[in-house]
């Protein structure tokens, strides 16, 4: 048998320490890292529609034109999106803490979390509701 000069002064392979389970680790975490984003990108929205509401009553201030009355200000929406992501912040943590622990432990587990997700949906229905309803009277005049 013919070896190379690297084979031959090699040293033996060492065993290689690895996290039981890396990849569904590695997902759980990206996964936590995107409901963070989601949370981090609604409240900066959230803030976006608040100061819109400033601009717009400094622009109406400044004009003097009809202003429409509408379902709700854009302020108002602006808080409860940016509440919304203040509420996903801690919901993440503990569904990546849920989800870590499932993976971690050997007997199976039901992670769903349906209530949450469900409810989070229907929160973030209703505001876009809301903000189609205070749009609406901008169509008309």
């Amino acid at each position: 048998m013919r070896m190379s000069c690297l084979t031959m002064f090699a040293r033996p392979q060492e065993p290689v320490l690895m996290i039981e389970h890396y990849t569904d680790h590695a997902a759980n975490e990206r996964t936590f890292l995107a409901w963070v984003r989601t949370a981090l990108a609604l409240v900066a929205f959230g803030c976006v529609l608040a100061k819109f509401d400033l601009f717009l009553h400094f622009l109406a201030a400044q004009h003097p034109l009809p202003i429409h009355n509408s379902f709700a200000s854009t302020s108002q929406i602006g808080v409860l999106t940016a509440s919304v992501g203040v509420i996903i912040l801690p919901l993440s943590y503990w569904r990546f803490t849920k989800v870590r622990a499932a993976l971690n432990d050997t007997r199976k587990m039901d992670i769903a979390l349906v209530k949450v997700e469900g409810l989070l949906t229907l929160v973030l229905v209703v505001i876009c509701l809301a903000a189609i309803a205070a749009l609406l009277p901008a169509l008309h005049g």
